[in-house]
């Protein structure tokens, strides 16, 4: 069966909300004004490069309806060649929903291999710049103010904690800066690194509005499987629950990763 999709637009008191804890105001069955938040309940993909629109068209097929797209930062494995403004305006109208993703510096600490690394000196100030990046590059694609972007940062060894502290120092700042440029803030990670690390800090210092969660068990749940607190970033999720998984819909194959979306997406 078809997993449902619901979409919900969020009342203005939820834009500045950080942990998401009270669902009220929401609307259901309704298309996002520019400027609002936008939250999607349904299935979900990334992908390293941009598709073709041909691609994404067969790809209606599918039980997906949220495509994640890099849209930003120096350490992204793939250059997003095909990625421009007609290329998401084209998409939406097949009816796509984005998540678009920022692949920046890095943790100093980190297992990924990616070269541009966090300053610790300097994290607060790259933070905010990286945020200008995003929101830039975003914008400039079409994604209106209540968008949704979010941060990838790969997993790093959160036992140095010198290395911790520039990440939430990095993470705060943009998720600050994200959100006075108008956007939602949202950060991927690893579920033992920087989402752990997150989840220490609330109640402590500034957090992302929403958070994407890799924990690759094959469960398409973003609640009830004991990776968060139940009462933090409610209705404010993505589980990517599997990865490298190969799947061919309309006679179009790719290379994707599985997401569970229960979150906000881009305001087009």
């Amino acid at each position: 069966m078809r997993p449902s999709l619901t979409r919900r637009i969020a009342s203005a008191v939820l834009l500045t909300a950080v942990l998401g804890l009270l669902p009220a105001g929401l609307a259901e069955g309704a298309r996002a004004r520019s400027g609002q938040p936008f939250f999607v309940d349904g299935p979900g993909f990334d992908t390293c490069e941009t598709p073709t629109v041909e691609t994404m068209q067969a790809w209606r097929d599918s039980p997906y309806k949220v495509v994640g797209i890099y849209v930003a930062g120096d350490n992204r494995a793939c250059r997003s060649s095909r990625l421009t403004r007609d290329w998401v305006t084209a998409v939406h109208r097949q009816g796509w929903d984005f998540l678009p993703i920022q692949v920046g510096l890095q943790a100093p600490c980190s297992q990924s291999g990616k070269p541009g690394r966090i300053d610790p000196a300097r994290a607060a100030a790259q933070g905010a710049a990286e945020a200008d990046d995003v929101v830039d590059r975003s914008t400039a694609l079409g994604f209106k103010r209540g968008s949704a972007v979010w941060y990838d940062m790969e997993a790093y060894d959160n036992t140095d904690a010198a290395c911790r502290t520039a990440v939430l120092d990095f993470v705060s700042a943009w998720s600050d800066r994200v959100r006075e440029r108008g956007f939602l803030a949202g950060y991927y990670s690893s579920l033992d690194s920087g989402i752990a690390d997150l989840v220490e800090a609330v109640d402590k210092r500034s957090v992302p509005d929403a958070v994407w969660y890799a924990r690759w068990d094959d469960r398409a749940v973003t609640t009830g499987d004991g990776a968060l607190p139940d009462g933090y970033w409610r209705d404010r999720r993505v589980h990517q629950y599997s990865g490298n998984v190969t799947e061919t819909h309309g006679g179009k194959k790719m290379n994707i990763d599985r997401n569970a979306v229960d979150g906000p997406v881009g305001v087009f």
